[in-house]
């Protein structure tokens, strides 16, 4: 099995995007940073202790003590601004998004819901817990199962289950995933302590106790190592072109990866890019992309080859996932999964069932 010669810890940075990144993104960034994002997929299926599931809640909260004492819940943006941004109550929210011009009444009754219960669960503990807000509400038993629906994906956990149980009667739930030191440091994956569900707010864990596995799909690994072989030239193709006509390049598989769109490349751009690129990228048939169609077709290899490997790893730990079911519409599966690399966070969704869902929400 050949991907790289040695399987090592150089993986996808996120820092290169403040977003988690799709591993397939990478060959945007060059051959160098594709196979980083291949090996860090082979990382995950020898280390899968460092998986954790992708909830896909809303809004994302952050909670825990300022320098004063005081209880704070915060949204990401809110927290990056400094310490006296941190919401110290839902009125705080209702007069930070005032100064914005925005008012969002339902997630200040959200917050009043569960502010008391997310308090109890941090206790005494110290530095901020992130994570997604799944209900504010107390969950009613809907044929033995208790259905809630944060955002696209739908949960059902059964009543008499123990996780039933547990969230049965609350006022909302929240599943953590990430912790601050403090204010002014780099968030790390929750170790699952220092907070404790309770009568109001249950918690989540970031793996539910699961014990994942997973196999390389040899299918999927042929197609890489082909792929790769294609795409020696990936760099100097690259260099080819601006940044600009690079992120529409991403953007077009992108959208072709969550079915956005079915148009073929040079139709696509022509309502995409300006008159400018799109001459210097299609022209009358003599653009960069035209010159180059044998590069094109194997960088849309490569991206596919390794949007492959890591839906096939999605799609395992789909079928793992116990104690609550998901779907998105009348299909199983969740947003997908995060793993911890020892250089940061890579997800495997695959975006042709939760991003497709997702978009086609937002239209």
């Amino acid at each position: 099995m050949k991907i790289s010669e040695v399987l090592n810890e150089s993986v996808l940075l996120e820092a290169k995007n403040p977003r988690t990144p799709h591993p397939e993104d990478s060959v945007f960034s060059g051959l160098g940073d594709a196979k980083d994002a291949i090996d860090s997929m082979y990382y995950v299926i020898k280390n899968p202790e460092t998986l954790t599931i992708k909830w896909d809640g809303f809004p994302a909260l952050i909670f825990g003590y300022n320098d004063k004492g005081q209880f704070t819940v915060s949204d990401k943006y809110m927290f990056d601004k400094g310490p006296e941004y941190l919401g110290t109550s839902p009125k705080f929210w209702q007069q930070y998004d005032a100064s914005r011009g925005k008012s969002r009444p339902d997630l200040y009754a959200k917050l009043n819901n569960i502010w008391n219960g997310l308090k109890a669960a941090v206790g005494n503990s110290q530095g901020f817990f992130w994570g997604d807000l799944m209900w504010a509400d107390q969950l009613q038993n809907q044929n033995g199962k208790l259905v809630f629906k944060p955002n696209t994906v739908t949960y059902a956990v059964p009543v008499n289950s123990d996780l039933g149980k547990t969230i049965s009667g609350t006022k909302g739930g929240v599943a953590v995933h990430q912790y601050f030191n403090d204010v002014t440091s780099k968030p790390s994956p929750w170790n699952s302590q220092g907070l404790r569900g309770n009568k109001d707010v249950a918690v989540l864990t970031p793996n539910m106790g699961i014990d994942f596995s997973l196999e390389a799909p040899s299918n999927e690994v042929t197609k890489l190592n082909q792929a790769l072989a294609q795409n020696s030239q990936l760099d100097q193709f690259l260099q080819g072109m601006d940044g600009v006509a690079r992120m529409a390049l991403q953007k077009y598989l992108g959208h072709v990866a969550t079915n956005q769109t079915n148009l073929p490349i040079e139709q696509w751009l022509q309502n995409n890019v300006s008159a400018k690129q799109y001459r210097f990228l299609i022209g009358d048939g003599d653009g960069y992309l035209v010159k180059n169609k044998k590069q094109l077709d194997a960088l849309f290899d490569l991206y596919f080859a390794i949007a492959g490997l890591k839906n096939d790893l999605a799609n395992q730990l789909e079928q793992q996932v116990k104690g609550v079911e998901q779907s998105i519409g009348d299909k199983q599966g969740g947003e997908g999964f995060v793993f911890n690399t020892p250089k940061g966070l890579v997800k495997l969704v695959n975006r042709g069932g939760f991003s497709t869902a997702h978009f086609g929400k937002k239209k």
